[in-house]
């Protein structure tokens, strides 16, 4: 048997004496009766699946999915019931004997209104009287015949967007309908007035028409007099408004004509250019909304129910909604699951699939103690995570949060192209105007028809819609490859680079730096010494934070000590207060340039050295050591045959830069820079006439960045909330520097493109209209094609090659 409904079937017939049905199949239709009130005792034997569903009877839960119906029914109490209506993903579907299997078993089910099953999307729809059934029961009774089933929750946006589909779907179906009608009594108008056809007949094809198309204007074109209405109101020209008056004009113009006697009517033209205008926008909409969607399904990744461990009994959990857990909870995620929380792992190792957040498809290992992501799925084997960041904090909302803020910051030169749009459509209105006067006194026949074309056939769509359908693809492309654009309008500006500069610590470097020993130089032992450092670096996001953090983790060396005042000094050290002593940690500059006593020397020039001092004595030095990343030498190879102009700019000790950029062939590098020096490094190159890209950790280097042209920060392991960059790389891989900056000069010149084809097309077309070469049916095809041609050459930018 190909699944379990199959089975169920033949096992029904067979225990119903109906064997012979399959040598003589007229038997099915006398037979289904009985089949359907005597399926297997064992499938209506669910109880034990009620429990694992109990959860989604949650009234938090079941408000992510489940729809209060506009249908009331009577309950056994005499009292009306607000039905409830939800879609559940069925899992394990393969044929119609799934359908008729499920339908028999949940159609039963008293309370149950309407159930309904669909194949080709696996989806079922149900709609219930709470009060009798509860929805708990009717998924158990789903997964007692062997399938899963699973809320579908489509976000609000895409609710919207359905919706606003099935409308677009439904007036086009309206125009075109009618211009087919409309366009059959004009031919017979214009057969009819060359073959003497009655007057009467003439006026009644003339109403008739006039009917058909008064539905098209009204309701098919009604978007575009609400959106030129909206713009008139806010003083402002948009496309719409010389659309609209040249759809208004044709119809009122036919409408005088029929009423009057007198004149010719335009009511194919009005229907066939409606049609032909919402068709072309419609083709448009969907193309630009495919394009830029593949970066928005984020806030579907995290699941609706999770397994909570009962904190008393480690071996039992509890279904419970994501939306209740809190820090601190313990959750067992089993293999296929989602993650529902940031958390850390507490028993057990596993890989988990972390494409739909960084863009890596190979799973990735994570052992005991190591931290996971929400929205990430667990792969290997189960796990228990104890929950440290809520929804509303964890990695994936911050990637939301950042994709939005992305498409706030438009191009400049998306800017530029709304203004001439702007002026543009004014300009369009005066050279119709002034072409129907011309037209008028050449040949007054034409003035109308030529005026409506030179209407419809400029368009400055194409213009508006050049830039940002370009950033906004290639957005959505680069995430899926693991580059988080912050602010869509930086491609602009990192299509121009030709210099990059390099941050070494935690971006040329892994940054998983790790103490390698501690030499003590006062009167306080190392032990302690390293507690001061501990609770020092407690409050940074630096690497070399992280470095001490581990130290004391695997040493078991607890952080007792309290301090107060605590300061980070980016790129120098941090500082606080312990008792009565200042106590600074960092580098040895820093550290002494407060105290009286002189400053010691590192015990050798080889790796980093950190001094801890108060403000009498030096305390320690603290050895960290550090680790080109994978693959490096490659990057940068591939960087400079490119062209590009390569710095190293670090805070790092200059011995160790030195060697770095020694085994990177370097030419340009500096080390033990303060942030100011930084800062007048990257000016100077500027003032060179350089375009500056700044590679760094997005926390520390943040007023670098903010002075370079460009900034790009390796975020893997960060908290992206507290990033400055506008573009974030969210895996640690170099290469996506390569991606990143070919996919800005490919966005660059598909801009290019798109408002050369748009100006083109626009000085092509005015004059071709306004010579009365082109009716207006070619006019709206020729502006919706226009506008088409713009977002399809931008989808090239979809490819992750």
């Amino acid at each position: 048997m190909c699944c379990i409904g199959c089975q169920s079937v033949a096992q029904t017939i067979l225990d119903q004496g109906l064997g012979d049905y399959y040598h003589h199949r007229d038997l099915a239709q006398s037979a289904s009766t009985v089949m359907a009130n005597s399926l297997p005792i064992q499938l209506e034997n669910f109880s034990q699946h009620q429990r694992q569903w109990d959860a989604f009877d949650d009234t938090d839960v079941q408000t992510a999915f489940v729809r209060h119906s506009n249908k009331k029914i009577a309950n056994p109490t005499a009292s009306l019931s607000t039905l409830h209506e939800a879609d559940l993903v069925i899992d394990g579907l393969t044929c119609a004997a799934c359908i008729w299997l499920l339908h028999q078993q949940v159609r039963k089910l008293n309370g149950v209104v309407h159930f309904n099953v669909n194949l080709t999307t696996s989806r079922a729809y149900v709609q219930w009287d709470p009060t009798l059934v509860k929805l708990s029961r009717i998924m158990a009774a789903i997964a007692a015949v062997g399938y899963q089933p699973s809320p579908y929750q489509a976000s609000v946006a895409a609710l919207q967007k359905n919706q606003d589909r099935r409308q677009t779907i439904m007036r086009l179906g309206v125009a075109g309908l009618a211009a087919m009608q409309v366009m059959m009594l004009s031919f017979g108008l214009y057969a009819g007035q060359s073959q003497d056809m009655s007057e009467q007949q003439i006026v009644f094809f003339r109403w008739l028409a006039l009917g058909l198309t008064t539905a098209v204007v009204f309701y098919a074109a009604k978007p575009f007099f609400m959106a030129a209405f909206r713009a008139l109101k806010n003083h402002h020209l948009v496309m719409d408004v010389p659309v609209s008056i040249a759809i208004g004009s044709a119809y009122c113009a036919s409408v005088w004509a029929t009423i009057t006697h007198s004149g010719d009517v335009y009511f194919d033209s009005v229907c066939m250019f409606t049609f032909l205008l919402l068709f072309g926008r419609f083709v448009e909409a969907q193309a630009r909304y495919h394009a830029g969607h593949s970066g928005n399904e984020l806030h579907q990744l995290l699941p609706p129910m999770c397994s909570r461990i009962d904190p008393l009994e480690i071996d039992r959990v509890h279904q419970v909604a994501v939306s209740k857990l809190v820090c601190g909870d313990y959750v067992r995620v089993l293999p296929g699951a989602t993650l529902p929380a940031d958390g850390v792992i507490v028993s057990g190792s596993t890989s988990i699939n972390e494409a739909a957040l960084s863009g890596e498809f190979m799973p990735v290992n994570k052992q005991l103690g190591d931290a996971v992501t929400a929205g990430t799925i667990n792969v290997a084997s189960h796990i228990d995570i104890k929950v440290t960041q809520l929804n509303h904090n964890n990695r994936l909302q911050q990637i939301l949060s950042l994709v939005q803020q992305a498409h706030s910051f438009r191009p400049k030169l998306s800017q530029k192209a709304d203004a001439v749009a702007h002026y543009f459509v004014f300009a369009v209105l005066l050279v119709s105007a002034s072409v129907y006067g011309i037209w008028y006194f050449i040949d007054s026949d034409k003035a109308f028809w030529v005026t409506l074309s030179v209407l419809v056939i400029t368009c400055p769509c194409a213009l508006s819609l050049a830039a940002p359908t370009a950033t906004a693809v290639a957005t959505a492309s680069l995430r899926k490859q693991g580059v988080l654009m912050t602010r869509e309008d930086a491609l602009e500006q990192i299509a121009k680079v030709d210099t990059i500069v390099f941050d070494k610590t935690g971006t040329l470097t892994t940054g998983s730096m790790a103490l390698e020993q501690t030499i003590e130089l006062g009167n306080i032992d190392a032990t302690l010494c390293l507690q001061l450092a501990c609770a020092l670096e407690k409050q940074s996001e630096h690497p070399i934070a992280r470095a001490f953090a581990q130290s004391s983790s695997q040493t078991s060396i607890p952080t007792k000590v309290q301090l107060t005042a605590c300061m980070n000094h980016p790129s120098l050290g941090v500082s606080g207060t312990y008792k009565d002593l200042n106590l600074r940690l960092g580098q040895a500059n820093f550290v002494c340039e407060e105290t009286s006593f002189v400053q010691p020397q590192p015990p050798t020039q080889q790796g980093l050295w950190l001094l801890l001092a108060d403000q009498h004595q030096a305390l320690a030095w603290f050895k960290l050591s550090d680790a080109p990343r994978k693959g490096l030498q490659d990057t940068i190879n591939k960087l400079k045959k490119t062209h590009f102009e390569l710095h190293i700019l670090s805070g790092d000790h200059a011995n160790n830069v030195a060697l770095l950029a020694q085994y990177l062939s370097f030419d340009h590098w500096q080390g033990g820079q303060s942030p100011q020096q930084k800062l007048n490094y990257i000016k100077q190159l500027q003032q060179q006439g350089k375009k500056v890209l700044m590679v760094g950790d997005g926390i520390n280097d943040a007023p670098v960045m903010a002075a370079a042209d460009a900034a790009l920060a390796m975020a893997s392991g960060t908290d992206l909330s507290k990033s400055n960059a506008p573009a974030l790389l969210l895996r640690d891989d170099l290469n996506l520097i390569q991606v990143l900056l070919r996919k800005a000069q490919q966005t660059h010149t598909i801009m290019q493109q798109n408002l050369a084809w748009a100006l083109l097309y626009n000085l092509t077309a005015l004059p071709l209209a306004a010579a009365g070469l082109i009716p207006p049916w070619g006019a709206a095809i020729g502006m919706s094609t226009s506008s088409l041609i713009v977002v399809l050459n931008a989808t090239r930018l979809k490819s992750t090659r």
